[in-house]
């Protein structure tokens, strides 16, 4: 009994210390704060810390900064000895702040996590906090042009686990595209005009509880003379613009116009006397509004559009369109050749990029910058051989750091129920899945029969000439058929679509990989079809 009461007391002893240090550890976690702050304002940020009540010996105390944009790690900005501050690193936007909490300038950089802990005479967190910095651009919102597209950002230093960052709008706008990439979410409105005007929110959201939010109010111009604006539109069936055209005043006349070149004499689309041309229509001119709609949109629309009304010009709309498309690569190999290309590049440089996407997060795989004096304003992307995590495209087009444009490009399994409308890509992918078709099925059937006749003509000649020696046969290789086959329905590719959106899909035959061998497709493996999202 003694021996056992004394190793009953050890084992206590242990699960108290034990239980003491993970308390610690808990109560530190318990005290972790999250401080959220608009880089750029006026305003300091504080950090709070009241001050500690020292009994006894020397306290010493510390404040650890790592930046969440990974330039400083475990950086001492800040000691405290028996309540006197060392000097403030100031240089870093760190200052004494009230009690024993710190003070720093609203800069994006110094967003990152703050540790206040006791170095002496035990070494202990006190708390800790995560600071996150938000920066909007463009960060002062000006009245934007009427039927411009409007372009902004909303960037958070570092994403928190399970949250979700989101633009908010009041009311429905004419047309939006989103977009998630490097903890920035980009949003455009289409040609907006007085509808579009409101509140819009960049919120920060856990499980649909807001944790934070900055807002700006967006204004729109009520004319369009002298307001030149650039559009951005991809080409597809589903595709629509709206150009606009205002005045203040009274006029008589109204036409719209398009020019693909200085040189080249303009072409007269609508008119007061004439609403409808072939894909553009105008309403009836109330002699103050004459916008123009087009669609569908293809990708020669790209140019020049003005409205004049008498003799005055009142709008000049440069339209830039886009087209993605995905094709095979040379024959007989598996790769595919996923392409963006754009209409035309005039004045301000055009960055062009192909995001692999994953949930609602982009991935830069490949990107470029193109300009007015390149022969070409392509981006192109060949994937060797295509796998399951590459099925989720998209081609953004940014334009002076700004996200102007993205259409997105899905590859699906072939077989897979998505419940779209059945159109169609180009001809290259149908026609190679085709060849695989007859190919592989011939192929197989021919080596087939030339083995099986090797081996009757082998025995033939075995028994009936004695005088030849055979040797043992070591190895029997039998026929080989190569099939291609669907996959089953549980390998679909998942993704919902906007329902406005255009889905373009043709089939291809290119494999998945075979067991073992995770860069190796061969013919016998699933089909795959492609399919383009626009």
């Amino acid at each position: 009994m003694g021996k056992n009461r004394g190793s009953m007391s050890v084992m206590l002893l242990c699960i108290l210390v034990w239980i003491s240090a993970y308390g610690q550890e808990f109560s530190a976690e318990v005290l972790s704060k999250n401080i959220f702050f608009l880089a750029e304002s006026r305003e300091n940020v504080t950090v709070p810390v009241s001050p500690v009540v020292q009994q006894g010996t020397e306290h010493q105390y510390q404040w650890i900064w790592t930046s969440h944009d990974g330039r400083h790690s475990n950086t001492t900005i800040a000691k405290i000895i028996s309540s006197t501050w060392e000097p403030v690193s100031k240089t870093l936007g760190f200052s004494k702040g009230s009690g024993y909490g710190l003070s720093m300038t609203a800069n994006f950089g110094n967003a990152g996590e703050l540790v206040f802990m006791q170095t002496k005479p035990t070494s202990v967190i006190v708390t800790r906090f995560q600071v996150f910095a938000f920066k909007v651009t463009p960060y002062e919102w000006p009245s934007f042009h009427l039927g411009s597209d409007v372009s902004f950002s909303c960037e958070l230093s570092r994403l928190p686990e399970g949250t979700t960052l989101q633009w908010e709008r009041e009311g429905d706008p004419i047309s939006n595209t989103t977009l998630f990439y490097n903890n920035t979410i980009h949003m455009v409105i289409h040609s907006v005009d007085q509808s579009s005007k409101g509140r819009c929110n960049c919120a920060l959201r856990q499980n649909g509880t807001l944790l934070y939010e900055v807002y700006n109010v967006l204004n729109v111009q009520t004319r369009t003379f002298n307001m030149p604006v650039t559009l951005f539109r991809e080409s597809s069936n589903s595709s629509v613009v709206e150009m606009m055209c205002r005045s203040s005043s009274w006029h008589r006349k109204a036409s719209w116009t398009k020019g693909t070149s200085q040189v080249e004499a303009p072409t007269t689309l609508t008119s007061d006397d004439r609403l409808e041309i072939d894909r553009f229509s105008s309403p009836k001119f109330n002699n103050k509004y004459f916008p123009l709609r087009l669609s569908p949109v293809t990708f020669e629309d790209g140019g020049v559009f003005r409205c004049h009304f008498n003799n005055n010009l009142m709008s000049y709309v440069q339209l830039t369109t886009i087209q993605v498309s995905a094709s095979v690569g040379p024959p007989g190999g598996q790769s595919v050749v996923l392409k963006c290309e754009v209409s035309e590049v005039s004045g301000d440089p055009v960055t062009l990029a192909w995001l692999k996407m994953e949930g609602r997060t982009g991935l830069v795989v490949k990107q470029d910058i193109l300009t007015e004096s390149q022969p070409n304003w392509t981006l192109s992307v060949t994937l060797p051989s295509l796998h399951r995590d590459q099925l989720d495209w998209q081609c953004v087009v940014f334009r002076e750091g700004m996200l102007r444009a993205s259409v997105p490009l899905r590859l699906r399994v072939a077989g897979g129920r998505s419940g779209l409308p059945d159109l169609v890509l180009p001809s290259p992918l149908k026609d190679y899945t085709l060849q695989i078709s007859i190919i592989v099925p011939c192929t197989a059937l021919v080596v087939a029969g030339i083995l099986i006749g090797a081996l009757v003509f082998y025995l033939k000649r075995k028994k009936t000439d004695p005088a030849v020696t055979s040797l043992p046969l070591t190895q029997k290789n039998d026929p080989v058929y190569g099939n291609i086959t669907d996959p089953q329905a549980d390998q679909e590719s998942q993704g919902g679509q906007d329902g406005n959106e255009e889905v373009h899909y043709s089939e291809v035959a290119l494999g998945e990989p075979r067991l073992g061998d995770p860069n190796r497709v061969t013919s016998g493996s699933n089909q795959v079809r492609i399919a383009l999202y626009s």
